[in-house]
């Protein structure tokens, strides 16, 4: 970014490119760092939503938590899928390898293959704790329940 002031028109790109960060529970340093945006800008606009997100209705906030919950849930399962078509292309690369005799290359790639693997392991658990873990609205519900 160019130093000084930047116009409206900048400002309000700037807000756009932060604000896919923000909703994605990115911190402000990387988004800073992804950005290439100043760390106290970002932080800037982060605190700015926060004191909204804070100041909203309860309800409200309940809702945005839900729905932050179900965005990266959609995240996961499509790391999932790119994954698991990686792990594909990887086991179609090994037949062809193995059917050369390129042995260092096969190696290579079941090295690869396990390191995809783990990763879409560590996604889904992931996935899976988030899915389990219960928001704060059902939380609140259930102890109006029991009360």
């Amino acid at each position: 970014m160019k130093r000084g002031r930047p116009t409206q028109h900048d400002q309000r790109e700037i807000r756009l490119i932060i604000s896919q960060y923000y909703e994605k529970d990115i911190s402000a340093n990387v988004a800073a760092r992804n950005s290439k945006t100043n760390y106290k800008t970002v932080l800037k606009y982060y605190k700015k939503w926060d004191e909204k997100m804070y100041d909203t209705e309860e309800k409200d906030f309940l809702v945005r938590i839900k729905n932050t919950k179900e965005r990266v849930i959609q995240s996961l399962d499509e790391d999932i899928i790119t994954l698991t078509n990686d792990e594909r292309k990887i086991k179609f690369l090994i037949e062809k390898t193995l059917q050369r005799g390129n042995i260092s290359e096969f190696e290579k790639l079941s090295k690869l293959k396990l390191k995809t693997m783990d990763q879409r392991v560590k996604i889904i658990s992931a996935k899976i704790n988030l899915i389990g873990t219960p928001t704060a609205d059902t939380i609140i519900n259930q102890n109006e329940i029991v009360v």
